[in-house]
């Protein structure tokens, strides 16, 4: 509809331009002057002969948030038309409303499109959606946005690990070896890094050092392919506590140096001593409150629990 008016345009401004009609009048507002056209042709080229929305709002949806489209119309319809619109993955992108009609007086009025980004706990990807715009003339309109994935995966180990895991510095190297065994299992792939704390190897509070966790994001248990949210982190990168289920592991727990208030406890010796005569810090099962990173008390560093590995 629209392009058969704008080739109209060129074709009565040539005809104008041609013939020298005349000007009844100086004011470029006005459609009998040869300035109204010449205005019309370079708008036209400006932002494009075929442009029939306008859309504001960005293409950036965040999982866990939305993203509002401002959409109104370029040119004033003759009558009520109704555009319609859908998603290329209704179940992290789902849309609202459905459709929108546009009349003669409100068509420059921008109306709102809300697109949810739901949580996608399946993987750390982004994903692209497009969003597809039915014209009334029955024309498809794509509009493409990226899903920003917010998810950072860990998991425990099975309890193997006595208080020496990080002896010969090898703390990480552990988390790796557990990691590349599971990706043939559904974990998603990457660097892992050994949830627990030591002197000058990693730390958390009060000044970190080579911390592992990411300010703002969802961490979510692998447990076995499950995909459980076990926290999520704040923007200082520690857990904010009760935000998830926990971190699945046994009864044993599993080693992590921390005390609550995240500072540096006991850590069997820098995580180098299996002996009974020293201690280390370690966290509850599936405890979703400060025990996911503490229980309080130390136990002793001959006792064998998980690790917590996390995704990086």
């Amino acid at each position: 509809m629209y392009t058969k008016r704008v080739s109209l345009l060129f074709a009565i401004c040539l005809s104008v331009f041609q013939a020298s009609c005349a000007i009844r009048s100086e004011n470029p507002g006005d459609p009998n002057t040869q300035e109204y056209y010449e205005n019309a042709i370079i708008n036209c080229f400006i932002t494009g002969c075929d442009k029939e929305l306008i859309i504001t709002g960005g293409n950036s949806l965040p999982e866990g948030g939305s993203l509002v489209l401002s959409i109104s119309l370029v040119h004033k319809p003759d009558t009520s038309v109704t555009y319609n619109f859908s998603t290329s993955n209704s179940t992290i992108a789902p849309i609202s409303p459905g459709t929108m009609t546009f009349t003669p007086s409100n068509y420059n009025i921008p109306q709102s499109l809300t697109i949810t980004g739901a949580s996608d706990d399946s993987d750390s990807t982004d994903n692209s959606i497009v969003i597809s715009i039915l014209t009334p003339s029955s024309e498809t309109i794509p509009y493409s946005i990226l899903q920003k994935d917010n998810d950072k995966f860990l998991f425990a180990t099975p309890v193997s690990y006595a208080g020496n895991f990080a002896v010969g510095g090898l703390g990480d190297f552990v988390c790796q070896n557990e990691a590349n065994n599971l990706f043939g299992s559904g974990l998603p792939s990457g660097t892992y890094k050994t949830f627990a704390v030591a002197g000058t190897w990693r730390r958390a509070m009060p000044s970190k050092i080579d911390w592992i966790l990411l300010p703002n994001k969802e961490y979510i248990d692998f447990a076995g392919g499950t995909f459980v949210k076990a926290f999520a982190t704040d923007a200082n990168a520690l857990f904010a506590f009760s935000t998830g289920s926990g971190i699945s592991a046994t009864s044993a727990g599993y080693w992590t140096g921390l005390q609550t208030d995240w500072s540096t406890a006991n850590t069997c010796q820098g995580w180098t001593s299996s002996s009974g005569s020293f201690q280390g810090n370690f966290a509850g099962n599936s405890d979703p409150t400060v025990g996911g990173i503490s229980t309080g008390t130390p136990d002793f560093c001959n006792v064998t629990k998980s690790l917590v590995c996390v995704q990086q």
